[in-house]
């Protein structure tokens, strides 16, 4: 279970000024966790990129700590781009010129507070959220921060033009798996994964009863195509709103979670001693 009163637990919204400034000045750097308000299926809630993203940067920030380094985790930003989901209820549809002007806002009042060193650690599969997300940092690069960093696994680098640059730090994504269960059915949307993340860290936001009815939904390589068109080509594929295996086969499948999370951390200390 997750330990704080709510998802600002552990980040700069319950320090003092003088705190943040205090840490600035000892060279810390950020973790800034970023996502989006979308539906997860009937079984997950609506925020669990959000909460994703902030569990990352907890276990980035305590994995860090292990290597003497000092990390302070910005408040999730949750304001970001779904177009795949967006024929769904509870979706939060925002402009991609909103994100991008928010997120560049966020960075740029972190440099301004005298932090040098901001890795942007997303929790959003989209590929709409993380070209914003590169388009941010890239700026960001070009007007001379160039100590801002977006941390993606290699698949979604992959799918990044231009991102074989300083502004895309990517490690691999399949390592993480091995010695873990899965169900072999191809999953990308509130499926086995993003399941055992919520039972791990925030138990009493999974609707366990709707979880237990719910059958992996059998699909294929070409449903994932039209699935990511999004709008209502991912409701008819999937009108659930879930893609692949809800229920964790492995009882320790949220290790996964704190494999990606090590992983990160080591980019975090390869990129601070450059």
């Amino acid at each position: 279970m997750n330990n704080g009163y709510s998802i600002f637990a552990g980040t700069m919204a319950d320090l003092t000024y003088p705190e943040v400034e205090a840490a600035a000045e000892r060279g810390a750097c950020v973790l800034l966790p970023t996502g989006v308000i979308e539906q997860h299926g009937p079984h997950l809630p609506l925020g669990t990129d959000a909460y994703g993203a902030h569990q990352l940067c907890r276990l980035v920030k305590s994995e860090l700590a292990r290597r003497g380094v000092e990390a302070l985790i910005a408040p999730p930003v949750f304001w970001g781009i779904n177009e795949v989901s967006s024929a769904f209820p509870g979706t939060f549809r925002t402009r991609p010129e909103t994100a991008v002007a928010l997120h560049t806002d966020i960075l740029d009042s972190l440099a301004t507070d005298g932090f040098d060193r901001i890795f942007v650690i997303n929790h959003q599969g989209d590929i709409a959220h993380n070209r914003m997300l590169l388009e941010v940092v890239r700026r960001r690069h070009e007007h001379g921060h160039t100590g801002v960093v977006l941390l993606e696994p290699d698949f979604i680098a992959d799918q990044l033009e231009g991102s074989s640059t300083l502004a895309v730090a990517s490690f691999a994504m399949q390592p993480l798996f091995e010695g873990l269960e899965l169900t072999g059915e191809l999953g990308v949307h509130a499926e086995e994964i993003e399941s055992a993340l919520m039972m791990r860290w925030f138990p009493e936001l999974v609707d366990y009863d709707a979880m237990a009815e719910l059958k992996p939904t059998g699909l294929t390589v070409d449903d994932l195509t039209e699935w990511r068109k999004g709008g209502e080509h991912a409701r008819r594929v999937t009108p659930q709103g879930y893609f692949g295996a809800p229920s964790p086969r492995d009882p320790f499948l949220w290790r996964f979670h704190q494999r990606m999370a090590a992983a990160m951390a080591d980019l975090v200390g390869r990129c601070i001693s450059t």
